[in-house]
C-alpha cells in the first residue's frame, strides 16, 4: 500500500511541475523605467507562450512606437545548430536554452534558424526575471499597466487592426468620449477627479448606466464614471 502511495504522489508531482514558462506569465517592467537618459518605459506581457513588448518614450503620444510579437518557450538543445528550419510546436514549458521567435517571422509553424534568438542567459525567480542577449534586461512583475501605456496598446491596436489589450492581457478598456467625465465615488456621489477625451480606463464591473473603472496615472484612481461617457 506505501508502495502504491509512492508511486501516486509521484505521478501527481509530476503532472504538477511548474516550467520556467509559468514563472514569465503577467506583466513585465524593465527596472530602469522613466529613469535611463532616454525617458524610455518598456513592457513585457507573457501569456501562455506569447509575448509582447513594447517600447515608449515618456508621455510622448506616437503610433509608431516599437512593438514586436513573439513565441517564446525552452528547449534543451540550441535551436540555431539545428536544421535550417525550426518547427515552432517544438518548443517547451522548461528547458536548458531560453528561445524567442518573432511572430513575423514565423509561416506555416517554421520558422527559419537565422532569425531565433537564443539569449546566453536567462533567469526568472518570483517577481524578477533577467535576459541577457548581449545586453541585459532586468525585469520586475507588475501588476498592471499604467493608463497610458493601455492608451497606445488601443490605439496603436486600432491602426494595425489587432487586439492587443484581449489577446495579452484579458481586460475591458473604454475609451472616453466626452471632455470631461467625472469621476464618482460610487453611483451618484461625484469627486473632483475626471478622465479627459481619449483615455483609456479599465473596466471592473459594469452597473445599470455606469461603470467601475481603474486608471493609473501618477496614481492609481478607481471609482465610477458614466457608461454614456465611454465607448
Amino acid at each position: 500500500m506505501r508502495k502504491v502511495a509512492i508511486i501516486l504522489f509521484f505521478i501527481f508531482d509530476l503532472f504538477n511541475t511548474k516550467g520556467q514558462i509559468d514563472c514569465m506569465q503577467g506583466i513585465w517592467a524593465d527596472i530602469y523605467n522613466g529613469e535611463n537618459q532616454y525617458n524610455e518605459f518598456s513592457f513585457t506581457v507573457v501569456k501562455g507562450h506569447k509575448s509582447l513588448n513594447f517600447v515608449y518614450t515618456g508621455n510622448k503620444y506616437v503610433l509608431d512606437f516599437p512593438l514586436t510579437e513573439s513565441i517564446i518557450g525552452f528547449l534543451d538543445y540550441n535551436p540555431k545548430t539545428s536544421d535550417p528550419y525550426f518547427n515552432i510546436n517544438k518548443l517547451k514549458d522548461d528547458g536548458k536554452f531560453y528561445v524567442v521567435l518573432d511572430l513575423d517571422y514565423i509561416h506555416d509553424g517554421q520558422i527559419k534558424k537565422s532569425f531565433i534568438v537564443v539569449p546566453d542567459n536567462f533567469e526568472c525567480e518570483g517577481e524578477n526575471m533577467s535576459i541577457n542577449g548581449g545586453q541585459l534586461i532586468e525585469l520586475i512583475k507588475s501588476e498592471r499597466l499604467p493608463s497610458f501605456a493601455l492608451k497606445l496598446l488601443y490605439n496603436r491596436g486600432k491602426k494595425d487592426n489587432k487586439d492587443y489589450i484581449k489577446k495579452y492581457l484579458d481586460i475591458e478598456v473604454k475609451e472616453v468620449q466626452v471632455n470631461k467625465s467625472t469621476i464618482f465615488s460610487k453611483p451618484e456621489v461625484a469627486t473632483k477627479m475626471y478622465l479627459i477625451k481619449g483615455d483609456i480606463a479599465t473596466v471592473l464591473e459594469e452597473k445599470g448606466d455606469w461603470l467601475k473603472i481603474e486608471f493609473l496615472g501618477k496614481r492609481l484612481v478607481t471609482g465610477w464614471i458614466k457608461k454614456e461617457d465611454a465607448n
